[in-house]
């Protein structure tokens, strides 16, 4: 399993992972390696770039191919919307600035793959964000 450096804590403790919550005992995880912002990962030939997006949590990332195109945005990036920040460690603000500053940034042509739900393109959603961001600052 991998995790960015800032969200191992939600590995091992409940308050965090929210496991009393819903009903499970505590679960001990560990990380086999921690991730940082412009880390990479190697699938044969491929390299994803890891892209450390705070919001939904304060550890929550991103992976982009730059030669596939894609992006795969956990729960910070949806079609049409952005994911949940009212749990422990996120925040509205982060994940707004998360998006507009480090994804819109990324070719239009990218494709989104969520961590659910319906695909989308950077040029799909850029619209949502370039008319939302005004209203913010």
């Amino acid at each position: 399993m991998l995790v960015h450096r800032t969200d191992a804590e939600g590995l091992y403790n409940e308050a965090i992972s929210l496991t009393y919550y819903i009903g499970m005992p505590q679960i001990y995880l560990e990380a086999d390696s921690r991730l940082d912002d412009g880390d990479k990962i190697h699938l044969g030939e491929l390299e994803f770039n890891i892209i450390h997006t705070p919001g939904h949590t304060k550890g929550s990332i991103c992976i982009y191919c730059e030669k596939e195109k894609l992006l795969f945005s956990g729960d910070t990036l949806f079609r049409g919307t952005w994911g949940r920040t009212d749990l422990p460690t996120g925040g509205f603000e982060d994940i707004i600035n998360s998006i507009t500053k480090k994804l819109m940034i990324l070719p239009d042509d990218t494709i989104i793959y969520p961590g659910h739900g319906k695909y989308s393109m950077i040029k799909e959603e850029k619209p949502i964000y370039l008319e939302l961001k005004p209203k913010l600052y």
